[in-house]
C-alpha cells in the first residue's frame, strides 16, 4: 500500500473523502480467467510492464494528488443517483418533455425485456467479454437508447485541442464491444464540464467553449476494428513481458504516450545570445521555416528546443524506468 502524506494540510473532512476507494473492478463477479480493464489496456505497454516491478510500500502519494479523480468520481456518482434516486420524471417535465416520452424511459432495465418503443437508460453497468485468452471488463457511466455517454471534468484546452479525442473514441468503442446489448449506436457523446471556463473569453473567441458545459460527438470504431486493436495490444503486452528485466529491449513510450509537446525552433541573430540562453528573435514550429528565415537573414543560428514531457510525472514506474531518465535524469 502506498504511503500517504498531507503536505498541503488538507482538512480532515476533505482528506477522508479523498482517500475513499471509488473504483470497483468487478473481480468478485467476473468470469474465471485473467481480468484486464479497458482503462488499463489503454495505458502504454511499457508502463504496464514496469509498474508491476515497483514495490508499492516504497511509493509515496500526497492526498492532494487524488483531487481530480475523486471530483470526477463524485460527479458520476451524483449523476447516477439523480436518475436512480432523484425525481428525474419531474426534471424532464420541467425541461418540457411530453409525458408520452417520459413514460417510455426505463432505468437499468433487463436488456432482454426492452421493447421497440422503450427508451432504456443504463447507468454504471459493468460488462465482461473474453478475447484473446483474457477477460476484458469495463464499466459504462451512462447510455441512453443505445448511445454511449461520458462526462469529463477537464480544462478548456483539452476540449479545444482535441488531444484526447482518440482516447475517448477508443474507450467508447471497447465499451460497445463488451456490452453491445447496452450500446448499439455508432456515435458517442462526451459531456464536458470545464474547470477553468471564463465568460470573457467566450465572448471574445468564437472557438472557445461558449458555456461552462458543452459536448462533442464522436463516431465509434467498428466492432471489427475494435477487436483487431484489442488483440494487437494484448499481443504487444505478451511479447514485451519477457523483457521485464531488459529495458533496452522493452517497447518505448511514444511521444503520444508521453504527452510530449511539440519541439520548437528558436532563431537567434547572435550565436552568443543563444549560448547564454537569451531571448530569441523568432520561434518556429518546424525546422524548415526556421532555417529558411536564417538563410534570408544571412546570419544567426537555429536552436531546437525539445517539447516538454508530462506523462512521466504521473507514471507509477517513474523510479525504475530507463527511458524516463532521458527526460528527467536522476540527480
Amino acid at each position: 500500500m502506498k504511503k500517504v502524506t498531507n503536505n498541503h494540510q488538507i482538512d480532515l473532512p476533505i482528506a477522508v473523502w479523498l482517500l475513499q476507494q471509488g473504483y470497483y473492478s468487478g473481480a468478485d463477479v467476473a468470469p474465471k480467467g485473467e481480468l484486464i480493464s479497458v482503462t488499463t489496456l489503454m495505458k502504454p505497454t511499457r508502463r504496464l510492464i514496469l509498474e508491476r516491478q515497483v514495490d508499492q510500500n516504497t511509493v509515496q502519494m500526497d492526498v492532494s494528488d487524488l483531487i481530480a479523480s475523486r471530483v470526477g468520481h463524485g460527479l458520476h456518482d451524483s449523476i447516477e443517483r439523480a436518475w436512480t434516486e432523484g425525481d428525474w420524471k419531474g426534471a424532464m417535465r420541467r425541461l418540457h418533455y411530453p409525458q408520452s416520452v417520459i413514460d417510455r424511459v426505463l432505468i437499468n432495465p433487463d436488456p432482454s425485456e426492452v421493447g421497440e418503443d422503450d427508451i432504456p437508460i443504463f447507468l454504471e453497468q459493468r460488462g465482461f467479454k473474453e478475447v484473446g485468452g483474457i477477460i476484458l471488463t469495463g464499466q459504462l457511466d451512462f447510455a441512453i437508447n443505445g448511445a454511449y455517454r461520458d462526462v469529463k471534468t477537464t480544462s478548456t484546452f483539452s476540449y479545444t485541442s482535441g488531444k484526447k479525442d482518440a482516447d475517448y473514441i477508443l474507450q467508447g468503442s471497447m465499451y460497445r464491444y463488451i456490452m453491445p446489448e447496452l450500446i448499439w449506436q455508432d456515435k458517442m457523446r462526451i459531456e464536458f464540464i470545464f474547470t477553468d471556463w471564463q465568460k470573457f473569453r467566450a465572448k471574445a473567441d468564437p472557438n472557445y467553449p461558449q458555456t461552462k458545459v458543452t459536448h462533442k460527438e464522436f463516431p465509434l470504431m467498428s466492432i471489427e476494428e475494435t477487436e483487431k486493436w484489442i488483440i494487437a495490444k494484448l499481443s504487444e503486452i505478451q511479447l514485451n513481458a519477457k523483457y521485464t528485466h531488459q529495458q533496452n529491449k522493452l517497447i518505448r513510450c511514444s511521444d503520444y504516450d508521453l504527452w510530449k509537446q511539440a519541439d520548437s525552433y528558436k532563431y537567434y541573430a547572435n550565436a552568443e545570445t543563444a549560448k547564454r540562453n537569451g531571448r530569441s528573435q523568432k520561434t518556429f514550429d518546424n525546422l524548415a521555416d526556421a532555417e529558411q528565415h536564417k538563410a534570408e537573414k544571412g546570419k544567426g543560428v537555429v536552436i531546437t528546443v525539445k517539447g516538454e514531457v508530462k506523462a512521466c510525472d504521473y507514471c507509477p514506474a517513474f523510479s525504475i524506468c530507463e527511458q524516463r531518465k532521458e527526460y528527467f535524469p536522476d540527480v
